[in-house]
């Protein structure tokens, strides 16, 4: 039998649309919960880490100064969930904002912390840079050497921004593409010379930091950054394949950039709890500098995953045919079972040692169970 005839005999009938009878029968058009391996795409479930998170983004629209915050839970508890959520609301809330850059990073292990100062310059990139040169321009010599004075510490860097404000047109946009690939770390080249009067490489993590930090301040006092949202996922991820003495350079370079940025800087790291009480070992400081932390928690309640599921199941049928479509519907699952199911998946968490259950497991059982009731129920 081809796979063609298996799907079709799946379905019921051949060329059916499987989504059809779903929605005839369960008003969804796909299983309400996703599997262990789908990672992205779920709804966002409200809870307390909300709020804590609205206080801090108020705290920085109010002061500009800058704000850190840890999420922090078991793998599964909805940590990347929660990023992807606001990755998408602070790109709504700035979106006709000028100077907003909402960055998303997952630290793919590297010998150390340049691809994330990369990805920062990188979203800034030459266009900000051509911006920055025309606001400087737009001073008086007086005015841009006492503005560069206050904020830009590095002799090279002022030299970059004095090109900007020297270049025009077509050679200004080349003198900010110069600037990105200098602040990147390229190897300093003849074009790189000229067109920005730079000479030496940024290749040291600390200068590099520093030259982010003399750019931020800059494009503060010239008005054309609001702010840098920074949301790191998955740090723990650097402890796969990276010595110890490596990760401990990482974590080092990322006090490094907190220090730098005291203003209009937003970073929200995701990471395991396991991993956070680690990395606070190596380096005690940053404790200090990652003081705020959410902590999601795993289902440790029947109540809790029957409300899960109630919220997954609730945002699908909205999804197919707007509010009520639920009314007259068959039920995908059975709450009194699905309590017993979750009593089961709980006690061998237990076995484990773990707290309790996490989002993932339980919305995976959630789609295998939903999964045989529809082949159950399929047309023959």
């Amino acid at each position: 039998m081809s796979l063609r005839d298996r799907l079709a005999k799946l379905r019921g009938q051949e060329g059916a649309d499987p989504s059809e009878h779903l929605y005839e029968v369960y008003g969804v058009r796909k299983n309400p919960f996703p599997p262990a391996g789908q990672p992205s795409g779920h709804p966002h479930l409200e809870s307390s880490a909300d709020h804590e998170i609205a206080k801090r983004i108020n705290v920085f629209e109010r002061d500009s100064t800058s704000q850190v915050m840890v999420v922090e839970g078991t793998q599964g508890v909805g940590k990347t969930n929660l990023l992807n959520y606001y990755q998408q609301e602070l790109e709504e809330l700035y979106r006709v904002t000028k100077g907003a850059y909402i960055i998303r990073y997952y630290p793919d292990p590297e010998p150390s912390f340049d691809g994330v100062l990369r990805k920062v310059i990188e979203e800034l990139g030459a266009r900000h840079f051509t911006a920055l040169g025309v606001a400087l321009a737009a001073l008086s010599e007086e005015e841009r050497n006492t503005l560069l004075a206050k904020t830009v510490r590095g002799h090279e860097m002022r030299d970059a921004f004095n090109a900007l404000a020297s270049a025009k047109d077509d050679a200004l946009e080349s003198a900010a593409s110069a600037v990105v690939e200098w602040l990147t770390g390229a190897r300093v080249l003849k074009r790189h010379t000229e067109a920005i009067r730079v000479k030496f490489r940024l290749d040291t993590v600390e200068s590099k930091t520093q030259a982010l930090r003399d750019v931020v301040d800059c494009s503060i006092e010239l008005k054309q950054l609001r702010g840098i949202f920074l949301l790191l996922d998955e740090l723990e991820k650097q402890d796969m394949t990276l010595s110890k003495s490596t990760v401990l350079r990482y974590l080092l370079a990322i006090r490094a950039l907190i220090d730098a940025l005291p203003r209009n800087f937003f970073l929200m790291i995701a990471i395991t709890t396991e991993a956070k009480r680690r990395y606070f070992g190596m380096v005690p400081a940053l404790q200090g500098r990652l003081a705020t932390s959410i902590a999601l928690k795993p289902l440790t309640t029947a109540d809790e995953a029957i409300a899960l599921y109630r919220f997954y199941l609730e945002r699908a049928q909205e999804e197919a045919g707007g509010a009520g479509t639920s009314a007259g519907k068959a039920k995908i699952l059975v709450e009194s079972v699905l309590k017993k199911r979750f009593a089961e998946i709980h006690d061998q968490a237990a076995m484990r040692g773990a707290q309790g259950v996490s989002h993932r497991e339980f919305l995976n059982a959630l789609h295998d169970m939903a999964e045989a009731v529809f082949a159950d129920a399929a047309p023959s």
